[in-house]
Formats: C-alpha cells, sequence, structure tokens
C-alpha cells in the first residue's frame, strides 16, 4: 500500500539538539508499504551514512511524516 508521506528533500537535512535527525524509514518496520524507499549513501558533514531516503523523480528526500508508519 503506498501510504501519504510528507518529505524534506536530502539537501535540506535537519539538524535537531541530538544531531542529525534520521528520516522515518530507517526504523519503520510497515511490512505492506509499496513507496519507493531505496537505501541511499548521505553525507553528514563529511560523514558518510546510509540512510533509506523516498525516491520520487528526480531528488530523492528524507520521509519526516508518514500514515504508515510503525516502530
Amino acid at each position: 500500500m503506498e501510504y501519504k508521506c510528507q518529505t524534506i528533500s536530502v539537501s535540506r537535512m535537519v539538524i535537531g539538539p541530538q544531531g542529525f535527525v534520521k528520516p522515518l524509514c530507517d526504523t519503520c518496520s510497515c511490512r505492506d508499504c509499496s513507496n519507493s524507499i531505496e537505501k541511499m549513501n548521505v553525507s553528514i558533514f563529511g560523514v558518510t551514512k546510509k540512510v533509506k531516503v523516498l525516491n520520487k523523480g528526480v531528488n530523492p528526500s528524507f520521509v519526516v511524516q508518514c500514515e504508515g508508519y510503525l516502530k
């Protein structure tokens, strides 16, 4: 099932009090999600991390809110 998601561009990373805010998809355990989620290497202050991003079109995005998110 394709869920509605609120996203932000990978180029606009969010920095919170505990550091880099990770995308929801990294910790989601929803089994019936059919959104186009892909693992991608992202450089965060010179450190490369592998995160899951929503890839629709040209620019990949971080999911920050999703109807189907299960922790």
